[in-house]
């Protein structure tokens, strides 16, 4: 326990020192936003293909790395918009859940069942042959967080459940990120007297993420968690 504070603490140690070193408190000066925003948008469309391929490399990189999706969503719709933002957050998201997957099969799934070895039987008698149902409920809840990667990776799970599965249940988050990351990001880069929560550009992204969960709710409660029961 004390080995892991140490550790922690002499990481911080390391990311203020380069954060620090490298100067990177420009890039959030709030004054200075759009013009790093705008730069960083002028180089990625220089850059074309390459640029778009190194972005999603990176993201798909960092996912696997325990970065939250959300963050490569708002980072995507920053830079190519929202409808970039889906298809870059669909794309990541998608190819790193199966790298994770391979990686956990590989790698995890062995040493895990030896620790946890009668309650994850108990679990995966939840998955059987309805994987598909028990990956969309896990990404609708709790769409693209690291843990629920990982546990996917080491469930009995056939790959085509959980690419299907990730596909379904994190769209409709993956659109309200990108949704709402592009107005908010463009508004504080640009025209930040702008943002307020009441701004109707602002308001639509906001009401729709109360209104998909909502419908997510109602729908897990009549269908998704039924189903997911009787797996």
């Amino acid at each position: 326990m004390l080995m892991r504070v140490i550790l922690a603490v002499a990481l911080l140690v390391v990311l203020g020192g380069a954060y620090w070193a490298l100067g990177l408190g420009r890039y959030t000066d709030l004054q200075q936003f759009g013009t790093h925003l705008s730069a960083l948008r002028a180089w990625q469309a220089q850059a074309g293909w390459l640029g778009v391929t190194e972005f999603a490399l990176a993201g798909i990189a960092v996912i696997v790395l325990n970065v939250p999706c959300v963050m490569v969503v708002l980072a995507a719709a920053a830079l190519y918009g929202a409808l970039g933002g889906i298809v870059m957050g669909v794309l990541t998201l998608n190819v790193a859940a199966v790298l994770i997957y391979l990686i956990g099969r590989h790698l995890g799934r062995v040493a895990v069942m030896r620790v946890f070895g009668r309650t994850m039987q108990r679990v995966e008698q939840h998955f059987g042959d309805h994987g598909l149902i028990s990956v969309i409920h896990l990404r609708l809840l709790f769409f693209a967080l690291p843990p629920v990667n990982w546990f996917l990776a080491v469930m009995n799970l056939r790959l085509r459940d959980l690419v299907l599965g990730t596909l379904i249940g994190s769209f409709p988050k993956i659109v309200l990120y990108a949704w709402l990351g592009d107005v908010v990001i463009e508004k504080l880069a640009f025209h930040p007297e702008q943002l307020h929560w009441y701004s109707p550009e602002l308001l639509a992204p906001m009401l729709g993420g109360i209104a998909l969960s909502l419908m997510l709710r109602f729908a897990d409660r009549r269908w998704i968690t039924p189903r997911a029961e009787q797996a």
